[in-house]
Protein backbone atom coordinates (compact mmCIF):
# COMPACT_ATOMS: atom_id res chain seq x y z
CA UNK A 1 0.00 0.00 0.00
CA UNK A 2 2.72 2.50 0.98
CA UNK A 3 4.81 1.40 -2.66
CA UNK A 4 1.36 2.32 -4.94
CA UNK A 5 1.02 5.52 -2.72
CA UNK A 6 4.64 6.67 -3.52
CA UNK A 7 4.66 5.53 -6.74
CA UNK A 8 1.17 7.62 -7.13
CA UNK A 9 3.19 10.69 -5.86
CA UNK A 10 5.77 9.93 -7.25
CA UNK A 11 3.80 10.61 -10.98
CA UNK A 12 2.39 13.55 -9.84
CA UNK A 13 5.67 14.90 -9.20
CA UNK A 14 7.25 13.73 -12.55
CA UNK A 15 4.57 15.56 -14.24
CA UNK A 16 5.19 19.17 -12.61
CA UNK A 17 8.62 18.78 -13.50
CA UNK A 18 8.12 17.18 -16.93
CA UNK A 19 5.42 19.23 -18.20
CA UNK A 20 4.22 21.93 -15.61
CA UNK A 21 1.21 21.80 -13.86
CA UNK A 22 -1.33 24.10 -11.46
CA UNK A 23 -4.66 24.01 -10.32
CA UNK A 24 -6.45 26.83 -8.62
CA UNK A 25 -9.55 26.58 -5.78
CA UNK A 26 -12.18 28.85 -7.43
CA UNK A 27 -15.49 29.24 -6.09
CA UNK A 28 -16.89 26.79 -9.11
CA UNK A 29 -14.64 24.12 -8.77
CA UNK A 30 -10.78 22.80 -8.52
CA UNK A 31 -9.23 24.27 -12.45
CA UNK A 32 -5.78 21.83 -13.55
CA UNK A 33 -3.83 23.57 -15.80
CA UNK A 34 -0.97 21.23 -17.77
CA UNK A 35 1.49 22.98 -19.92
CA UNK A 36 3.56 20.93 -22.14
CA UNK A 37 7.00 22.51 -23.37
CA UNK A 38 7.92 21.15 -26.91
CA UNK A 39 11.91 21.54 -26.73
CA UNK A 40 12.35 17.99 -25.43
CA UNK A 41 10.28 15.54 -27.73
CA UNK A 42 10.27 11.83 -26.72
CA UNK A 43 10.63 11.52 -30.80
CA UNK A 44 10.79 13.55 -33.84
CA UNK A 45 11.14 13.07 -37.06
CA UNK A 46 11.56 16.16 -39.51
CA UNK A 47 10.83 18.36 -41.10
CA UNK A 48 9.73 18.68 -37.60
CA UNK A 49 12.98 19.92 -35.82
CA UNK A 50 14.03 21.34 -32.41
CA UNK A 51 15.54 24.98 -32.55
CA UNK A 52 16.21 27.91 -31.13
CA UNK A 53 12.62 29.79 -32.00
CA UNK A 54 11.96 32.41 -29.00
CA UNK A 55 13.23 35.68 -28.76
CA UNK A 56 14.94 35.50 -25.70
CA UNK A 57 16.71 32.21 -26.84
CA UNK A 58 13.83 29.94 -25.70
CA UNK A 59 13.48 26.85 -27.57
CA UNK A 60 10.49 25.23 -29.31
CA UNK A 61 9.47 23.07 -32.07
CA UNK A 62 9.78 24.16 -35.54
CA UNK A 63 9.26 23.95 -39.46
CA UNK A 64 11.25 25.28 -41.93
CA UNK A 65 10.27 27.79 -44.94
CA UNK A 66 9.91 25.82 -48.09
CA UNK A 67 9.44 22.47 -46.66
CA UNK A 68 6.23 20.86 -47.82
CA UNK A 69 2.45 21.46 -47.00
CA UNK A 70 1.52 18.93 -44.67
CA UNK A 71 -2.37 20.09 -45.62
CA UNK A 72 -1.74 18.35 -48.53
CA UNK A 73 0.03 15.47 -47.67
CA UNK A 74 3.58 16.61 -49.18
CA UNK A 75 6.45 16.17 -46.28
CA UNK A 76 5.41 14.65 -43.17
CA UNK A 77 7.11 14.97 -40.12
CA UNK A 78 5.68 14.61 -36.83
CA UNK A 79 7.18 15.04 -33.03
CA UNK A 80 6.04 13.13 -29.92
CA UNK A 81 5.48 13.79 -26.00
CA UNK A 82 3.85 12.48 -23.01
CA UNK A 83 1.23 14.79 -20.59
CA UNK A 84 -0.30 13.73 -17.56
CA UNK A 85 -3.88 14.58 -16.53
CA UNK A 86 -4.67 14.97 -12.93
CA UNK A 87 -8.28 15.20 -13.50
CA UNK A 88 -11.27 13.66 -15.76
CA UNK A 89 -13.09 15.94 -17.46
CA UNK A 90 -13.13 18.42 -20.72
CA UNK A 91 -10.07 19.96 -21.57
CA UNK A 92 -9.28 23.22 -23.59
CA UNK A 93 -5.70 23.32 -25.25
CA UNK A 94 -3.80 26.02 -26.01
CA UNK A 95 -0.95 26.85 -28.44
CA UNK A 96 1.78 29.37 -27.61
CA UNK A 97 2.91 29.72 -31.22
CA UNK A 98 4.18 32.22 -34.38
CA UNK A 99 2.40 32.02 -37.46
CA UNK A 100 4.18 33.70 -40.52
CA UNK A 101 0.87 34.77 -42.41
CA UNK A 102 -2.42 32.99 -43.71
CA UNK A 103 0.01 30.45 -45.30
CA UNK A 104 1.72 28.97 -42.55
CA UNK A 105 -0.78 29.62 -39.49
CA UNK A 106 -1.42 25.91 -37.99
CA UNK A 107 -0.45 22.85 -37.26
CA UNK A 108 -1.77 19.00 -36.51
CA UNK A 109 -2.30 17.91 -32.96
CA UNK A 110 -2.80 13.90 -31.97
CA UNK A 111 -4.34 12.67 -28.55
CA UNK A 112 -3.86 9.02 -27.74
CA UNK A 113 -6.00 7.27 -30.73
CA UNK A 114 -8.05 10.14 -31.55
CA UNK A 115 -8.44 11.70 -35.12
CA UNK A 116 -5.74 14.61 -35.46
CA UNK A 117 -7.59 17.97 -35.14
CA UNK A 118 -5.44 21.52 -36.28
CA UNK A 119 -4.23 23.51 -34.02
CA UNK A 120 -4.43 27.61 -35.19
CA UNK A 121 -5.98 28.92 -38.61
CA UNK A 122 -5.93 32.10 -36.78
CA UNK A 123 -5.63 35.40 -38.20
CA UNK A 124 -2.19 36.65 -35.86
CA UNK A 125 0.47 36.98 -37.89
CA UNK A 126 4.34 37.63 -37.23
CA UNK A 127 3.90 37.80 -33.06
CA UNK A 128 4.26 35.38 -30.74
CA UNK A 129 0.83 34.92 -29.21
CA UNK A 130 -1.49 32.07 -27.40
CA UNK A 131 -3.92 31.12 -29.61
CA UNK A 132 -7.54 28.47 -28.50
CA UNK A 133 -7.67 25.16 -29.94
CA UNK A 134 -10.15 22.80 -30.12
CA UNK A 135 -12.02 20.89 -26.81
CA UNK A 136 -11.30 17.08 -25.88
CA UNK A 137 -12.18 15.39 -22.98
CA UNK A 138 -9.33 13.48 -21.01
CA UNK A 139 -9.38 10.55 -19.04
CA UNK A 140 -7.29 11.05 -15.38
CA UNK A 141 -3.49 9.52 -16.47
CA UNK A 142 -0.82 9.72 -18.39
CA UNK A 143 -1.48 10.70 -22.54
CA UNK A 144 0.24 10.95 -25.89
CA UNK A 145 0.57 14.26 -27.83
CA UNK A 146 1.88 13.92 -30.94
CA UNK A 147 2.35 17.31 -33.50
CA UNK A 148 2.54 17.46 -37.03
CA UNK A 149 3.16 19.00 -40.14
CA UNK A 150 -0.02 21.22 -41.29
CA UNK A 151 2.01 24.34 -42.66
CA UNK A 152 5.62 24.98 -43.35
CA UNK A 153 7.43 27.64 -41.67
CA UNK A 154 5.88 27.60 -37.91
CA UNK A 155 7.25 27.43 -34.46
CA UNK A 156 5.43 26.64 -31.57
CA UNK A 157 6.74 26.91 -27.63
CA UNK A 158 4.10 25.14 -25.61
CA UNK A 159 0.79 23.26 -25.57
CA UNK A 160 -1.53 24.16 -22.44
CA UNK A 161 -4.64 21.88 -21.41
CA UNK A 162 -7.12 23.76 -18.87
CA UNK A 163 -10.34 22.03 -17.47
CA UNK A 164 -11.38 25.85 -17.39
CA UNK A 165 -13.28 28.26 -20.15
CA UNK A 166 -12.65 31.25 -18.19
CA UNK A 167 -8.78 30.54 -17.92
CA UNK A 168 -6.33 32.38 -20.28
CA UNK A 169 -2.57 31.52 -20.82
CA UNK A 170 -0.09 34.62 -18.71
CA UNK A 171 2.93 35.42 -20.16
CA UNK A 172 2.10 37.02 -23.49
CA UNK A 173 0.42 40.31 -24.28
CA UNK A 174 -1.54 38.67 -27.12
CA UNK A 175 -4.21 35.90 -26.79
CA UNK A 176 -6.40 34.68 -29.46
CA UNK A 177 -9.30 33.28 -27.51
CA UNK A 178 -11.68 32.51 -29.86
CA UNK A 179 -13.55 28.90 -29.37
CA UNK A 180 -13.70 28.85 -33.26
CA UNK A 181 -12.54 31.23 -36.11
CA UNK A 182 -12.83 30.72 -40.05
CA UNK A 183 -11.79 33.18 -42.34
CA UNK A 184 -12.24 30.30 -45.06
CA UNK A 185 -8.30 31.63 -45.80
CA UNK A 186 -4.90 30.17 -45.57
CA UNK A 187 -3.85 27.22 -48.13
CA UNK A 188 -6.59 24.67 -46.79
CA UNK A 189 -9.43 27.30 -46.69
CA UNK A 190 -9.15 27.46 -43.24
CA UNK A 191 -11.70 25.50 -41.96
CA UNK A 192 -13.86 24.56 -44.38
CA UNK A 193 -12.87 20.70 -44.93
CA UNK A 194 -14.23 20.49 -41.14
CA UNK A 195 -18.22 22.12 -42.15
CA UNK A 196 -20.86 19.63 -42.96
CA UNK A 197 -23.04 20.87 -46.03
CA UNK A 198 -26.50 19.74 -45.84
CA UNK A 199 -28.16 21.49 -48.55
CA UNK A 200 -27.40 23.76 -51.45
CA UNK A 201 -24.24 24.95 -53.17
CA UNK A 202 -21.07 25.96 -50.62
CA UNK A 203 -17.39 27.22 -52.07
CA UNK A 204 -14.69 29.31 -50.84
CA UNK A 205 -13.30 31.59 -53.38
CA UNK A 206 -10.03 30.84 -54.43
CA UNK A 207 -8.60 32.22 -57.52
CA UNK A 208 -6.35 29.82 -59.70
CA UNK A 209 -4.20 33.00 -60.05
CA UNK A 210 -3.03 33.20 -56.30
CA UNK A 211 -0.34 30.30 -54.78
CA UNK A 212 -2.34 30.51 -51.08
CA UNK A 213 -6.06 31.22 -51.23
CA UNK A 214 -5.97 34.99 -49.48
CA UNK A 215 -9.29 37.37 -48.12
CA UNK A 216 -11.33 34.62 -48.83
CA UNK A 217 -15.14 34.34 -48.42
CA UNK A 218 -17.98 31.12 -47.79
CA UNK A 219 -20.26 31.25 -51.06
CA UNK A 220 -23.45 29.60 -50.67
CA UNK A 221 -25.98 29.42 -53.63
CA UNK A 222 -29.33 27.97 -52.88
CA UNK A 223 -32.14 26.77 -55.62
CA UNK A 224 -34.62 25.99 -52.54
CA UNK A 225 -32.93 25.49 -49.63
CA UNK A 226 -29.18 25.47 -48.28
CA UNK A 227 -27.34 24.73 -45.12
CA UNK A 228 -23.86 24.38 -43.70
CA UNK A 229 -23.11 23.40 -39.67
CA UNK A 230 -20.51 23.26 -37.56
CA UNK A 231 -21.69 20.93 -35.19
CA UNK A 232 -20.75 20.96 -31.40
CA UNK A 233 -23.33 19.61 -29.00
CA UNK A 234 -21.75 21.05 -25.98
CA UNK A 235 -21.11 24.93 -26.89
CA UNK A 236 -23.31 27.26 -24.94
CA UNK A 237 -22.75 30.34 -22.89
CA UNK A 238 -21.07 31.92 -26.44
CA UNK A 239 -21.32 34.35 -28.85
CA UNK A 240 -21.12 34.30 -32.33
CA UNK A 241 -20.67 37.30 -35.00
CA UNK A 242 -20.07 37.01 -38.97
CA UNK A 243 -19.84 39.56 -41.69
CA UNK A 244 -22.29 38.54 -44.83
CA UNK A 245 -23.87 40.40 -48.29
CA UNK A 246 -26.64 38.75 -49.84
CA UNK A 247 -26.47 38.93 -53.79
CA UNK A 248 -28.45 37.47 -56.53
CA UNK A 249 -31.72 37.13 -54.73
CA UNK A 250 -34.26 36.17 -57.05
CA UNK A 251 -36.69 34.69 -54.77
CA UNK A 252 -38.66 38.07 -53.03
CA UNK A 253 -39.10 35.71 -50.00
CA UNK A 254 -35.44 34.22 -50.18
CA UNK A 255 -33.34 35.01 -46.93
CA UNK A 256 -30.08 34.02 -45.42
CA UNK A 257 -29.25 33.55 -41.30
CA UNK A 258 -26.68 32.43 -39.22
CA UNK A 259 -27.54 28.88 -36.90
CA UNK A 260 -26.88 28.69 -33.44
CA UNK A 261 -27.92 25.78 -30.94
CA UNK A 262 -27.51 23.59 -33.51
CA UNK A 263 -27.87 19.69 -32.60
CA UNK A 264 -28.62 18.22 -36.33
CA UNK A 265 -30.03 19.70 -39.59
CA UNK A 266 -33.40 19.68 -38.33
CA UNK A 267 -33.20 21.10 -34.31
CA UNK A 268 -31.20 24.26 -34.60
CA UNK A 269 -32.11 28.24 -33.62
CA UNK A 270 -31.47 30.78 -36.42
CA UNK A 271 -31.27 34.67 -36.80
CA UNK A 272 -32.24 35.24 -40.27
CA UNK A 273 -33.27 38.49 -42.42
CA UNK A 274 -34.64 38.56 -45.63
CA UNK A 275 -34.67 41.98 -47.70
CA UNK A 276 -37.58 43.41 -50.45
CA UNK A 277 -36.55 44.91 -53.53
CA UNK A 278 -36.07 48.60 -53.25
CA UNK A 279 -36.20 48.52 -49.61
CA UNK A 280 -33.96 50.11 -47.36
CA UNK A 281 -34.43 47.55 -44.23
CA UNK A 282 -34.09 44.08 -43.43
CA UNK A 283 -36.84 41.75 -41.69
CA UNK A 284 -34.64 39.78 -38.95
CA UNK A 285 -36.31 37.16 -37.42
CA UNK A 286 -35.34 34.70 -34.41
CA UNK A 287 -36.74 31.39 -34.63
CA UNK A 288 -36.45 28.10 -33.28
CA UNK A 289 -36.53 24.98 -35.55
CA UNK A 290 -37.84 21.34 -33.92
CA UNK A 291 -39.21 18.30 -35.02
CA UNK A 292 -40.37 19.76 -38.06
CA UNK A 293 -41.36 22.72 -36.88
CA UNK A 294 -40.75 26.49 -36.86
CA UNK A 295 -41.54 29.18 -33.80
CA UNK A 296 -40.22 32.56 -34.47
CA UNK A 297 -39.10 33.77 -31.24
CA UNK A 298 -38.61 37.84 -32.12
CA UNK A 299 -39.22 39.63 -35.32
CA UNK A 300 -38.11 43.21 -35.75
CA UNK A 301 -36.69 45.38 -38.63
CA UNK A 302 -32.81 46.95 -39.03
CA UNK A 303 -31.52 49.34 -41.62
CA UNK A 304 -29.90 47.28 -44.28
CA UNK A 305 -27.92 48.24 -47.71
CA UNK A 306 -28.34 45.59 -50.33
CA UNK A 307 -25.24 44.13 -51.67
CA UNK A 308 -22.98 45.41 -48.45
CA UNK A 309 -21.13 43.99 -45.92
CA UNK A 310 -23.40 43.76 -42.48
CA UNK A 311 -22.01 42.63 -39.51
CA UNK A 312 -24.25 40.12 -37.31
CA UNK A 313 -23.98 38.98 -34.13
CA UNK A 314 -25.98 36.21 -31.76
CA UNK A 315 -25.07 36.15 -27.86
CA UNK A 316 -26.42 33.55 -25.77
CA UNK A 317 -26.54 34.55 -22.17
CA UNK A 318 -28.64 32.85 -19.70
CA UNK A 319 -32.37 32.89 -20.80
CA UNK A 320 -32.15 34.93 -23.81
CA UNK A 321 -30.51 35.30 -27.04
CA UNK A 322 -29.47 38.84 -27.96
CA UNK A 323 -29.21 39.63 -31.75
CA UNK A 324 -27.13 42.68 -33.04
CA UNK A 325 -27.00 44.22 -36.29
CA UNK A 326 -24.28 46.95 -37.42
CA UNK A 327 -25.06 49.56 -34.95
CA UNK A 328 -28.58 49.03 -34.68
CA UNK A 329 -29.88 48.86 -30.63
CA UNK A 330 -29.46 44.82 -29.75
CA UNK A 331 -32.87 43.00 -30.02
CA UNK A 332 -33.56 40.45 -27.15
CA UNK A 333 -35.51 37.21 -26.94
CA UNK A 334 -36.46 35.08 -23.82
CA UNK A 335 -36.21 31.51 -23.60
CA UNK A 336 -36.87 29.42 -20.51
CA UNK A 337 -34.41 27.15 -21.37
CA UNK A 338 -30.21 26.88 -22.31
CA UNK A 339 -29.20 27.11 -25.81
CA UNK A 340 -26.33 24.50 -26.54
CA UNK A 341 -25.07 23.32 -30.13
CA UNK A 342 -23.15 23.96 -32.36
CA UNK A 343 -23.51 26.69 -35.31
CA UNK A 344 -24.42 27.00 -39.33
CA UNK A 345 -25.49 29.12 -42.04
CA UNK A 346 -28.78 28.76 -44.01
CA UNK A 347 -30.32 30.03 -47.17
CA UNK A 348 -33.74 29.68 -47.74
CA UNK A 349 -35.47 30.34 -51.49
CA UNK A 350 -33.32 31.01 -55.09
CA UNK A 351 -30.29 33.19 -53.18
CA UNK A 352 -26.20 33.74 -53.10
CA UNK A 353 -25.15 34.93 -49.91
CA UNK A 354 -21.47 35.51 -48.87
CA UNK A 355 -19.92 34.57 -45.19
CA UNK A 356 -16.26 36.05 -43.43
CA UNK A 357 -14.85 35.95 -40.31
CA UNK A 358 -17.41 33.59 -38.17
CA UNK A 359 -16.18 34.44 -34.52
CA UNK A 360 -17.24 32.29 -31.48
CA UNK A 361 -16.46 33.38 -28.44
CA UNK A 362 -17.35 32.20 -24.66
CA UNK A 363 -18.79 34.86 -22.41
CA UNK A 364 -19.44 34.87 -18.90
Amino acid sequence: MVTMRFLRLAAIVLCVVLYGYSAVLPEKGQVHSVSVGLDKPLSIVWPCEVSVVGEMGEKGLRIGANIGRGWRGEAGGEASYKFYIPAEGRYHAWAFCLWFDECANAIFAKIDQMDKAILGNDPVYKQWHWARGFDVELTRGTHTLVLSNHSDHIAVQKILFTNSASVTPEGCSVVFSDIFYDGFDGCDRGNFMDWQIVGGQWSVSNPETQVCYIENALVGKSMDEGMIIYSKDDWSGYAVNLVTKMEGKEDSNGSAGVCFGVKDSGEYHQLSWRTAEGSATARMEISRQKGGSREVLKAFDVPWESSRWHQVGVRLSERKIVAAVDDARPVEAAVNYTVRGGIGLRLEGKVQAYFDDIHVRAIQ
